[in-house]
């Protein structure tokens, strides 16, 4: 039979049976009458090809498995039992990688269909940046929220947000909006250092209320503090307007998270 039968009745094509026979993993068979003349051998050695390259096994251990002897006889039967350990490997990585990307994509679709805008951050944190930018009274106030949700954006995409502080994110019923809009409408860089230290304390305050005691006190079981100081970092870095605000805010916020831990 000619090329175009063989990848017809072994469902491929005849660039990839060309392909093959490039890398030397099906036979060149004779030519009769100017074309290559395949027979049988050929249509069950492409066959088996197909069926490994359908199982995730890579073309470069192919050859060494379709012309092992015997699988459990060394040293041929160890190299391909190596080969297909790691084709496995590869495809249990592959698939854990494609279960992320399916979780993300329903998590995103979600956010979609409830109005939310796409985003790396949790959906409580979404909604909050969502509504407080469009209840800010005016451009600087908006302003003020769109860098912080960059902020926030950049350590959510960075894996440097802790988890817990989704739940530190007022919701729309919390009464904390108003509050949360006058602290982005202030001029954070020329605040003075007592200032500073009662924007701090206000963000804590803020924390305590919407979290409430129990979850307060659960939280404190929880949290990485580790996690906590390269977030801090991340803003002083990433927002230098933060940096005063977020300078005070680290010890502040490791002596009430271990008052939390200690509160009955």
């Amino acid at each position: 039979m000619r090329v175009a039968e063989i990848a017809r009745l072994t469902g491929t094509t005849v660039r990839t049976v060309r392909y093959y026979h490039h890398l030397g993993l099906l036979p060149v068979p004779e030519e009769r009458g100017g074309w290559r003349d395949y027979d049988l051998s050929h249509v069950a050695r492409l066959s088996r090809i197909r069926w490994l390259v359908q199982a995730g096994v890579p073309l470069k251990s192919i050859g060494g498995i379709l012309d092992s002897p015997a699988v459990a006889a060394a040293p041929a039967g160890a190299a391909v039992i190596e080969d297909l350990s790691e084709a496995l490997t590869a495809v249990v990585e592959h698939l854990a990688e494609t279960t992320r990307q399916r979780d993300m994509l329903a998590s995103l679709l979600a956010r979609a269909r409830d109005g939310l805008t796409v985003s790396p951050m949790p959906p409580r944190m979404v909604a909050f940046f969502d509504r407080l930018e469009a209840a800010s009274p005016d451009e600087r106030t908006r302003a003020a929220v769109r860098r912080e949700r960059d902020l926030v954006d950049v350590a959510c995409y960075g894996g440097r947000m802790p988890p817990e502080a989704e739940y530190l994110f007022p919701g729309p019923d919390d009464g904390e909006d108003d509050g949360a809009l006058a602290a982005y409408g202030q001029d954070t860089e020329n605040l003075t250092d007592t200032q500073v230290e009662e924007r701090a304390a206000q963000n804590i305050a803020r924390f305590e209320r919407v979290l409430g005691p129990q979850r307060c006190r659960e939280l404190a079981t929880q949290v990485d503090m580790s996690a906590i100081r390269s977030l801090f970092q991340l803003i002083a870095a990433a927002e230098p307007a933060y940096a005063r605000v977020a300078e005070a805010m680290e010890p502040l916020l490791a002596k009430t998270i271990a008052r939390w831990s200690t509160t009955p």
